[in-house]
């Protein structure tokens, strides 16, 4: 009688191999039901609500007299955030990855602040420093005479907009620094050496090789810092309650002050609208997204 033997490295029997690849997604399952549910019932909630109402909410909306400003507003806030952040996160990254640059540790961690600290501090800070009567930006302006008198900029109603977008900017940069870094990080230095031995000027490394080497991550950058502009709310909130005059609404403010008005019609309508705006940045990153794995492949 011969008795076969397993030998160290041999393979498994093909069940057994079965039952080792779908264990990972057995493990996974449960919180991926947990987080389909948490993700769908809000959604479904408020689709049934709008139409439980026969779109007496949408039609609320569409006549309140502000509306168009509120969406010009939260169209102003959203690239205006998104941008700034990525222009200042892109030259922070590229800054922080120069190799004459003396304690990076010690300026990735100060930069990590303004991300860190909780948005009310930050939102308050900001407020503090922003006013009209006390205020040190404008004290500092004046000393360096900059301005002639004090400026404005949380009651100004054609200023008071960008004063936010830079609170946001100054809030949301640091994240873009983290992500552009550590792509730049993961490519590799033989790219750079090619590019300098073939004579490519620093504007053409930084065109063909750099920033194709992290199209993935300023994609996902891209839609994060959206996403987060479009369901901001502390920052503006805290600095200027969407004033004076509306002029610094959009539409998370918009929603927050129906609900203080027990308006539940404009809360779904306006969390609808939301939510379609949200979907359309969602399916411009998936597409973004297919394409890139498919060059890549």
């Amino acid at each position: 009688m011969t008795t076969a033997l397993t030998e160290p490295g041999t393979h498994l029997p093909g069940k057994r191999r079965g039952r080792g690849r779908g264990l990972p997604v057995a493990l996974m399952l449960p919180a991926l039901i947990v987080t389909a549910i948490l993700l769908a019932v809000p959604i479904v909630t408020t689709i049934v609500r709008v139409i439980a109402d026969g779109g007496a909410g949408l039609g609320q909306l569409f006549a309140t007299p502000n509306f168009g400003q509120v969406m010009l507003n939260t169209l102003g806030w959203t690239v205006g955030a998104v941008v700034g952040a990525m222009l200042i996160g892109y030259i922070g990254a590229i800054v922080l990855q120069s190799k004459s640059l003396r304690l990076t540790g010690l300026w990735r961690s100060l930069i990590m602040i303004p991300w860190i600290i909780p948005g009310v501090v930050g939102a308050t800070i900001w407020r503090w420093s922003l006013s009209t009567d006390y205020g040190l930006i404008n004290r500092y302006l004046l000393d360096l005479g900059i301005v002639s008198q004090p400026v404005n900029w949380l009651s100004n109603p054609s200023v008071v907009l960008w004063a936010v977008v830079v609170i946001q900017v100054w809030v949301t940069a640091p994240f873009v620094v983290l992500m552009v870094s550590a792509a730049l990080a993961a490519i590799p230095e033989e790219r750079f050496e090619a590019a300098r031995l073939d004579g490519a000027s620093a504007a053409k490394v930084l065109w063909y090789v750099t920033l194709p080497g992290i199209r993935t991550t300023t994609a996902i950058a891209l839609l994060t810092l959206a996403i987060w502009a479009l369901n901001s709310f502390t920052i503006i909130y805290v600095t200027t309650s969407g004033g004076p005059a509306g002029a610094s609404t959009i539409l998370p403010i918009l929603l927050y002050q129906a609900f203080q008005n027990g308006n539940e019609s404009l809360v779904a309508a306006v969390a609808l609208i939301q939510l379609v705006i949200g979907a359309v940045f969602a399916v411009f990153f998936a597409r973004t997204m297919r394409t890139d794995l498919e060059d890549q492949s």
